[in-house]
């Protein structure tokens, strides 16, 4: 699965105990080489490890929080019960994490262990969906400078994954026993150290007031740096992203850096001369329009990739 882009893109999987009563609570210990659009192990060609796999499990949600992404955020908040009930099924005591960027991000600090950083409740995590859409993705306000900071605050269209992705890697208190699994939702691509997601025109400043008003948001990491990162925390990503260039009456509507041919790259396509994150990290990416459609559910494939993921380390 990790080594095909888009692989159960169409699958649907509501009830994750139906398939770990199949299956004898145990993840697959291999997989197929099926493409995107097949139904992995319906030819028998999945194998399972016939050992007792004692992995926890730990799923961070690492989530664009622009104003174009309450949808998801809504989704979430409706669905993340029966992805919460779906792990700890697979694997009592899951523990969830959410960090949310724009330019800039922020780990969120509300749940009860690990100084907040770590969620074990659907109940909690509502709150925290809820709360990012109606203070930042209303507000087109960024996560990073918190319920105070300005809005209209994002000059350019591209959005800080990248550093979110390693604050995931690095911040997060991942248990030695775990399954990790990142969730990555965005609509654009990233930009890199040395450059500054205030910089509007690119001249090296971020002084200019006037709409969309400029700040100081530099990129801290390198796309090299954040997937070595993951790399080594044994961490798979798997982003819903664009596959597709949005229409015209539907892009953002400031300035970008970088092409809108470039929405995909780091997601599906090559980032320069870097695959995509989650080919690197053993992972795959899902059709973010389908989502916003109602054609593909975030609990669902969310539950699949867990339970594609569990008990099996990225082959790196």
């Amino acid at each position: 699965m990790g080594r095909h882009l888009g692989i159960l893109r169409a699958m649907q999987l509501p009830h994750l105990a139906l398939a770990l009563t199949v299956i004898g609570g145990c993840g697959p210990a291999s997989r197929s080489g099926a493409d995107a659009n097949s139904n992995p192990g319906a030819d028998g060609g999945t194998t399972f490890d016939a050992g007792v796999c004692e992995d926890v499990v730990d799923v961070v949600f690492v989530l664009d929080t622009s104003s174009s992404m309450g949808f998801v955020l809504s989704q979430l908040e409706s669905q993340i019960a029966q992805v919460v009930s779906a792990s700890n099924t697979l694997a009592p005591n899951a523990h969830f994490g959410l960090i949310v960027f724009q330019d800039n991000h922020f780990i969120d600090n509300t749940g009860p262990l690990d100084g907040g950083v770590v969620h074990t409740s659907a109940t909690s995590l509502q709150s925290a969906f809820r709360n990012y859409r109606m203070n930042f993705t209303n507000a087109d306000r960024n996560p990073g400078d918190g319920v105070s900071g300005p809005t209209t605050q994002n000059p350019i269209c591209e959005e800080n994954s990248l550093d979110a992705l390693y604050a995931a890697a690095e911040s997060f208190p991942w248990r030695a026993n775990a399954t990790r699994v990142v969730i990555l939702v965005t609509d654009d691509t990233f930009l890199e150290r040395p450059d500054n997601y205030g910089d509007r025109d690119h001249d090296g400043l971020t002084n200019k007031t006037d709409f969309p008003r400029e700040g100081n948001y530099p990129a801290a990491h390198t796309l090299v740096e954040t997937v070595d990162a993951l790399k080594t925390g044994r961490i798979r990503v798997f982003s819903f992203s664009r596959i597709t260039q949005p229409s015209f009456l539907a892009r953002c509507g400031t300035g970008r850096r970088l092409p809108w041919t470039d929405i995909t790259d780091g997601w599906t396509t090559p980032y320069g001369a870097q695959p995509p994150i989650p080919t690197q990290t053993d992972g795959g990416n899902y059709d973010l329009d389908q989502v916003k459609n109602g054609s593909l559910s975030l609990s669902a494939t969310i539950n699949t990739v867990v339970l594609e993921s569990y008990c099996s380390p990225p082959i790196l």
